[in-house]
């Protein structure tokens, strides 16, 4: 892959990124009088687009489900390698399969969850998962599938369904990293991996499981040693940032686990690894040729996606505007 190639296309995210809406705009929707004036903000910008026919703020997600569609449509349709926008949607494929698998072992209709994004068409996955039939779908899907479906027959366990669909997706995206050769790619995976095994470890401790238990639900991959977190299953939560502090993530680390002894929760943990993201994204504003401005504009959209439904859950439910500034990730812009 030639960074070259996308010479073309970075001018068109440039503008894209510009707008990307700032903290200006969410300071509005926060601090509007109701969730009814949120939405009417949101629709004074580009999201009016998608939300023509949206009049009640309840239905906030088809807005925010039809944005999605709409960029990752765009970003497929200007992007010179497609395997670059595959990295940041297959977790779209991997989302809808693991609901589609709990449809039908729980006989239920969950279609109302499924997201309209990935890279294999919506139908087509429905179809396979309901008739038994992976023949037409990438491999990693269908061993995917076979594996969940297989553990769950001996397990009964519907957690393991998540379980099991994790580690194949981000063993197909490690995969996919490797294979376009660029750093900025597979340094992003890895982090993903390392930041999500790290809170996997303090889910584990908290819910005072085995090792056995710890190791099979660790992602592989990562720049931190497997083996190195499975060792500090039994350490004191205050060791664990004192073991990890070498690591890139020290800061998330230390705050993140003070908050997490101190509430028990992992949500300012997850915030604080969604704005380490963001910040190791940002870097890609000072790139001008390759594939980073790409995956850097569709972290930055996602996130934005993510901060309107934290704004709109919290309006909707008459939260005060500071809690719901409290949860609102780091912007792009």
């Amino acid at each position: 892959m030639d960074a070259m190639d996308f010479t073309q296309v970075i001018p068109r995210l440039r503008v894209l990124e510009n707008r990307l809406l700032d903290k200006s705009k969410f300071d509005r929707m926060i601090d509007s009088s109701s969730a009814e004036d949120a939405l009417r903000i949101l629709q004074e910008t580009e999201y009016i687009n998608v939300s023509k026919e949206i009049s009640h703020p309840k239905e906030y997600e088809v807005i925010l489900s039809n944005e999605l569609k709409r960029v990752f449509n765009m970003i497929y349709d200007a992007a010179p390698h497609k395997e670059v926008v595959d990295i940041m949607s297959i977790k779209y494929d991997f989302h809808n399969l693991k609901v589609l698998i709990k449809a039908k072992l729980l006989e239920k209709n969950f279609d109302d969850i499924l997201i309209p994004v990935g890279t294999i068409e919506l139908k087509k996955l429905k179809n396979a998962i309901e008739d038994s039939n992976y023949r037409d779908l990438p491999s990693i899907f269908g061993r995917t599938i076979e594996t969940v479906l297989e553990d769950f027959s001996k397990e009964k366990d519907p957690q393991r369904i998540d379980l099991i669909s994790d580690k194949y997706q981000y063993r197909h995206m490690n995969e996919i990293s490797v294979n376009l050769d660029n750093y900025f790619i597979k340094n992003y995976v890895d982090k993903l991996i390392d930041l999500s095994n790290m809170r996997t470890l303090l889910r584990v401790k908290k819910q005072k499981k085995q090792r056995e238990f710890l190791s099979c639900t660790l992602l592989d991959g990562g720049k931190i040693d497997k083996d190195k977190i499975l060792a500090l299953l039994n350490d004191s939560i205050e060791n664990v940032y004192g073991k990890l502090s070498y690591t890139d993530y020290a800061g998330v680390l230390k705050i993140g686990i003070e908050q997490y002894g101190k509430t028990g929760s992992s949500s300012e943990l997850e915030k604080l690894s969604d704005n380490f993201i963001m910040r190791f994204m940002k870097d890609a504003k000072y790139i001008s040729f390759g594939p980073e401005p790409i995956i850097a504009y569709i972290y930055a959209k996602e996130n934005e996606i993510k901060n309107i439904r934290i704004i709109m859950v919290g309006k909707l439910n008459n939260m005060p505007s500071e809690v719901i500034r409290e949860r609102l990730r780091e912007g792009y812009v």
